[in-house]
């Protein structure tokens, strides 16, 4: 017969750091749904299965839930690049990896809302565009080491300084991707996706 070992019981971090992810996991489906806007805190903690306070106790409003789902989300996609290129020694399969990645990133479905809900926030209040700023800063500095990273390799050039050219790839792709949101199938995914790609290669190239 085999005996349950007890659970081990979770240390107040611990617990704490469990809540604030379930909490952004589950902010992440509201506000994709129904917007920054339109998300309601009590429904959010209801689905979280907390109570009102307990999100309040983590977060000091809506909009840093928010921020802390799009902090999450640059959190992952850092670390998806970094595992991608971490193991490849050629640079000519390294610099096709990142412009994939990248294209495959700015024409996510999710990332396009959520990205298009901080920028609208950003417009409508100083307080998220100060937060907005911020996390701008932070996504261009992690491009900018990936850029750097890459260009490490004599065999790859750039025609534009690592800074200016992450500025320019997320925030061009991210138009492009947004205006094919709204067009549909005037202007395909795929296409959308080759013309990314097409981009990346006229400011990156590797030999």
């Amino acid at each position: 017969m085999t005996i349950a070992r007890p659970r081990k019981r979770l240390t107040r971090e611990e617990s704490r750091a469990q809540t604030r992810a379930t909490l952004i996991a589950v902010g992440r489906k509201h506000f994709l749904r129904y917007g920054l806007g339109g998300a309601v805190t009590e429904k959010i903690a209801e689905d979280a299965g907390y109570s009102r306070g307990a999100l309040y106790s983590n977060f000091d409003s809506k909009e840093e839930l928010f921020v802390a789902v799009i902090h999450d989300e640059q959190a992952r996609h850092l670390n998806f690049f970094r595992s991608l290129l971490k193991d490849e020694p050629s640079s000519k399969k390294r610099v096709k990896k990142l412009r994939d990645g990248i294209a495959d990133l700015m024409t996510d479905h999710d990332w396009i809302v959520l990205r298009a809900e901080f920028e609208i926030g950003a417009l409508r209040s100083e307080s998220i565009r100060k937060r907005f700023v911020e996390a701008h800063r932070q996504q261009l500095h992690d491009g900018s080491e990936l850029v750097r990273d890459l260009l490490r390799s004599p065999d790859v050039t750039s025609r534009l300084t690592p800074d200016d050219f992450i500025t320019v790839i997320i925030n061009l792709a991210h138009g492009l991707a947004v205006t094919q949101r709204i067009l549909g199938s005037e202007l395909s995914q795929k296409s959308t996706r080759s013309l990314i790609q097409t981009l990346f290669d006229r400011l990156i190239s590797s030999t």
